[in-house]
């Protein structure tokens, strides 16, 4: 049993241990949040041997609880337990660096020095490896041992009593499968560690553990019971279908005997024309050949008719058209011939015709006038005098002929005739002096020259003039008669010019009128001249005229030859290109018809020469070929349908076949091995539905007749009577007793109890609930608690609530699950089982005592915490909150043996 429980250095401990020994009861008496939960639940250390199944304060898991317990370090920090089983041992538990427990066995008693320093009444928790060490010194032939998960276990629980476990279980309580490290004492054990979690679930598996029949779960209508009831379905319906299949299965294979055949035809069709495909597209490449006879003829008729013939007949044509344009030009030219005598009807180039002779007389009269026109006015354009220089012209000319006029009148009386009476002074005179001075009246003179020494004066001036020539001769009164006239003259053409100058564009005008006539009337006296030409002419050409149409009759005769012969040269080439056209387009077919035939590759040669014309070999293919593919494709769908009816998945058709008449063939044995199939889940479903029924039955009862007789031993605060009910689930059940009647035969079948629907409906309804899912036994109740109280009256609770006060649910569930827990052990005064009481305050006096003298007798001892003492516990441990250090953190605590001392109340016995 355990004796001592020792924490040293947690996170909230420095060290701290009870001693239990003798006690019927114990209390830690702390305020809140001090820390009497965190000691009492490391009963999770010892007895909770799964480690995936503690659980701390606030529902931590071990992870998450590793730092409170063990201070982060797996160095210093430990939890012990005591036993005395034939003497003591220990069971030491520490951290590891991978932040998990390990567990070390020590034989001897507990000694606080191997683990603890002490120093000026101080003291420090030892290294790991200094304790190992003291603990081998001390006992050197029993060093501590460290326990495997399955070595920990037996050595917790066991139903040996010789191995000394902590725990002494029954027999009938086994682990919960074979790598297991829990049981059914600690699946109950771990809900009264914390009360307060207990419901209707944790419940009736707890009353499940103590019947023994937790682990006999109903797996007939899980997924492999599925599978079977599927595969007997599936071959049930896959015979029928051979059945109902097997006339279009005889159809198919006569549409495969079919498709066999026609595939040979093909194949030996494909074959001949491959084989003599090379030969004729030789024949057909040489006849279509550029060098062939053949092309060679083609190129000789088109060299015929594109260049000889087409010659020959432009040759003709040209002759034609020069024909027709002559013959068209002469007539046109005699009609213009004719136009023209008809116009000169009326004149003769004779000395007799008066028109004629007349016409030429105007003609020179008009030639003199524009002789005479021009000549003034190219004489004007060669002076290129402006109409102002011509009138000053003639004003000087008028001017000169009154001079000269005067000079004849006055010749006597000139100044240079009276200005000296030397001969030779008078010529120098002449000769030096201007002619309007010369010629001034002698009335100017106003002193004779008497001598004409050189130099000449003049005015103040002198001049010489002697190398002036002297004119020899004087003029006479008939040169100054003379001048006159020529003076006389110039101003005629003067005043000509002018009047031409001032109408010069009237002048130009007249001239090119004048031009216009003598051309018109010279060209029509030349046509009058040229009328007996005409004549001629008009009479040769009709003469030519008639040769011409001659000629031309004979060159259509020949051009129209010419296009006969064109045009049977041209058919006679048609008829060649058509025939190489033809050996093309068949060679073209013939490649396309070869890659065609190729390129079926469904259908494989047969090589055999069939005796078919090549030509024909083609069309027979494809029409054999069609009809094979219609073949085909009812084939093949014919055997989908047949394939998807079956629930098959075979590609090869020759497969299927062989297959399905394999399997037709077969149709009596596989009767038979649905028959053992039937049989076989007649035994597997029906059978352990009925057991599984049959262990409820059993459950109920144990329930009922053991379970609530144990409970109406104890009253409870105000409770006189405790009762626990099943309330079925009628629905599963009943589906279940109807499944549990199942007999399979030829088909789903049932006893006589039910009718065949109602339980085939049952079946199908459950396995379609549970998805394949086991059935467990809890899965068929629920639990309700039945109370009586003292006043007779009685009351349905449920356990996830609070029942009454708070101290009456927790007493209630504590007996609910101790009636279980001391079933599955030994009762027996050296196999005590320690336990966790909170909240004692709020139990009441009266319940306390009624659970420890429950407790006494069934060997539990409880440990109780409270912020307060109470009455009846034997024994008890102050936990008091240390002070703060000088740095103002916590203190660790400290309580033990010298910090508490047992207090007997008078009512604890």
């Amino acid at each position: 049993m355990l004796n001592k429980i020792i924490i040293i250095n947690s996170e909230l401990y420095a060290k701290a241990s009870i001693h239990i020994g003798e006690s019927a009861s114990i209390q830690i008496t702390a305020e809140n949040n001090v820390g009497k939960s965190s000691f009492i639940n490391a009963l999770n250390f010892l007895y909770i041997t799964d480690k995936d199944q503690m659980r701390f304060e606030d529902d931590r898991k071990l992870s998450d609880s590793m730092k409170h317990y063990f201070d982060g370090t797996s160095l210093h920090s430990f939890i012990i337990f005591e036993i005395i089983k034939n003497g003591y041992y220990s069971i030491l538990v520490k951290a590891t660096p991978e932040n998990t427990i390990e567990y070390y066995k020590i034989t001897g008693e507990y000694d606080e020095s191997c683990f603890v320093e002490t120093q000026n009444n101080k003291f420090k928790a030892r290294k790991w490896s200094d304790v190992l060490q003291n603990l081998t010194l001390k006992n050197p032939t029993d060093v501590p041992v460290k326990l495997t998960n399955e070595e920990l276990y037996n050595l917790v629980y066991n139903s040996d009593k010789n191995k000394n476990p902590v725990v002494w279980l029954k027999k009938s309580v086994k682990r919960n499968g074979r790598k297991s490290f829990s049981n059914s004492f600690t699946d109950i054990y771990r809900h009264l560690i914390r009360t307060s979690d207990i419901n209707e679930k944790s419940f009736k598996n707890a009353l499940l553990v103590a019947d023994g029949q937790q682990h006999f779960p109903l797996n007939v209508l899980s997924s492999s019971s599925f599978e079977k009831i599927d595969e007997f379905e599936k071959k049930k319906t896959h015979l029928q279908r051979l059945i109902s299949i097997k006339p279009d299965f005889e159809k198919l294979k006569l549409l495969n005997d079919e498709f066999v055949s026609h595939e040979s035809i093909l194949g030996k069709h494909k074959h001949t024309f491959l084989n003599k495909f090379n030969q004729v597209e030789q024949e057909l490449s040489n006849k279509i050949d550029e060098n062939s006879e053949l092309s060679i003829s083609i190129r000789t008729l088109k060299t015929k008719i594109d260049t000889t013939l087409k010659n020959e007949r432009d040759e003709l044509i040209g002759k034609k058209t020069t024909n027709e344009n002559k013959s068209i030009a002469i007539q046109t030219e005699n009609k213009n011939l004719s136009t023209e005598l008809d116009e000169l009807k009326e004149y003769e180039p004779s000395a007799e015709n008066l028109l004629y002779q007349g016409l030429k007389n105007n003609l020179i009269e008009e030639q003199g006038n524009l002789t005479e026109l021009i000549s003034q006015l190219s004489q004007l354009e060669r002076s290129q005098f402006t109409e102002k220089e011509i009138l000053n012209t003639i004003k000087t000319l008028k001017n000169d002929i009154d001079k000269k006029k005067n000079a004849i009148n006055r010749f006597d009386n000139l100044l240079y005739q009276n200005i000296s009476k030397d001969e030779n002074t008078i010529k120098k005179v002449y000769s030096f002096l201007n002619r309007d001075v010369a010629e001034l009246d002698k009335s100017k003179i106003k002193n004779p020259i008497t001598k004409s020494d050189s130099p000449l004066q003049f005015f103040d001036g002198l001049i010489d003039v002697s190398d002036i020539k002297i004119e020899t001769e004087l003029p006479t009164i008939n040169q100054l008669k003379d001048e006159l006239i020529s003076k006389e003259k110039e101003l005629n053409e003067k005043n000509s010019q002018l009047k031409i100058v001032q109408n010069r564009k009237g002048v130009e005008k007249e001239i090119e009128n004048l031009k216009t006539s003598i051309k018109t009337k010279t060209e029509f006296i030349e046509r009058i001249d040229k009328k007996p030409e005409l004549l001629s002419k008009i009479e040769s050409n009709l003469t030519e005229i008639g040769l011409l149409e001659k000629n031309l009759k004979e060159i259509i005769e020949n051009i129209s030859n010419k296009d006969l012969e064109i045009d049977k040269t041209k058919t006679a080439l048609s008829l060649k290109i058509e025939e190489r056209k033809k050996y093309q387009n068949d060679l073209k077919n013939f490649k396309n018809q070869y890659q065609i035939i190729s390129e079926t590759t469904d259908i494989y040669e047969i090589e055999e020469i069939l005796e078919i014309d090549f030509e024909n070999i083609y069309d027979d293919f494809q029409s054999k070929y069609r009809k094979f593919i219609r073949i085909k494709e009812n084939r093949n769908s014919l055997k989908n349908d047949l394939n998807d009816t079956l629930k098959m998945d075979v590609k090869d058709i020759k497969k299927f076949i062989r297959d399905v008449d394999e399997e037709i063939i077969n149709i009596p044995q596989s009767q038979k091995i649905i028959d053992g199939l039937l049989d076989t889940l007649s035994h597997e479903i029906g059978s352990p539905t009925d057991s599984f029924l049959t262990q409820f039955r059993d459950f109920k009862t144990f329930v009922s007749r053991s379970y609530n007789q144990k409970l109406a031993e104890y009253p409870i605060s105000n409770i006189q009577g405790v009762k626990v009910k099943i309330e079925e689930n009628e629905d599963l059940i009943n589906d279940l007793d109807k499944i549990s009647k199942l007999k399979l035969s030829e088909r789903l079948d049932f006893g006589k109890t039910y009718s065949y629907e109602e339980s085939k409906d049952a079946l199908e309804r459950q396995l379609s609930n549970n998805n394949g899912k086991t059935i467990n036994i809890v899965d068929l109740f629920k639990i309700n608690v039945e109370i009586t109280k003292v006043t007779g009256k009685t009351e349905t609770i449920d356990l996830s609530k609070q029942v009454q006060s708070r101290g009456t649910n927790i007493v209630l569930k504590l007996y609910l699950f101790l009636n279980i827990l001391k079933e599955l052990v030994h009762n027996n005064s050296e196999n005590r089982v320690i336990i966790y009481v909170d909240e004692l305050d709020a139990i009441g006096q009266k319940n306390v005592k009624h659970l420890i003298q429950f407790c006494k007798v069934n060997h539990f001892v409880p440990i109780f915490a409270a912020p307060r003492k109470v009455e009846g516990i034997e024994k008890y441990y102050l936990i008091k909150e240390p002070q703060k250090d000088s740095k103002n953190q916590r203190r660790k605590i400290s309580f033990g043996e010298l910090q508490s001392f047992p207090v007997i109340y008078r009512d604890a016995e």
